[in-house]
Formats: structure tokens, C-alpha cells, sequence
């Protein structure tokens, strides 16, 4: 298994924009099963959804993909 600390791209330790550790992590589940760690930057405001690969690194969701993923199935 890869180590998610050691893998490059966005990690939920770091803002992936200016390198700052003062962030707000919040873990949740999506209303499809999907686990994301939602990511704040008190630097520079940056908001991310992440979500951890099968490949043990970590992905950037877009807004997009999260509300369609929150969005409650017709009945």
C-alpha cells in the first residue's frame, strides 16, 4: 500500500495551493457512500473535497462532482 503522505498531488495535511499546514479538515460521507476529507485554508482561503484513491493517493473532487454525489436520489 502507498503511503498517502508520500504520494504526490493534494493531501489533507497542506493546502494545495500555498503549502500552509492552518487548515480546517473535516471528515464526512456523501449521500453516495463516497468518503472526502473537506479541506480550508485560513491562509489563503482555498476549499477542497478529497478523497482517498484505491491507489492510496489523494484526489481532488470538483463542486460538481460532490453535489452531484450529496444529491438525494429521486424516489
Amino acid at each position: 500500500m502507498v503511503d498517502p503522505a508520500a504520494a504526490d498531488g493534494p493531501r489533507p495535511d497542506v493546502c494545495s495551493t500555498c503549502g500552509s499546514a492552518e487548515l480546517t479538515r473535516l471528515p464526512m460521507v456523501l449521500t453516495d457512500g463516497t468518503d472526502v476529507t473537506f479541506v480550508s485554508c485560513h491562509r489563503c482561503e482555498r476549499r477542497e473535497w478529497l478523497t482517498l484513491g484505491a491507489d492510496g493517493s489523494w484526489e481532488s473532487l470538483p463542486i460538481e462532482a460532490v453535489i452531484q454525489r450529496s444529491a438525494r436520489k429521486p424516489r
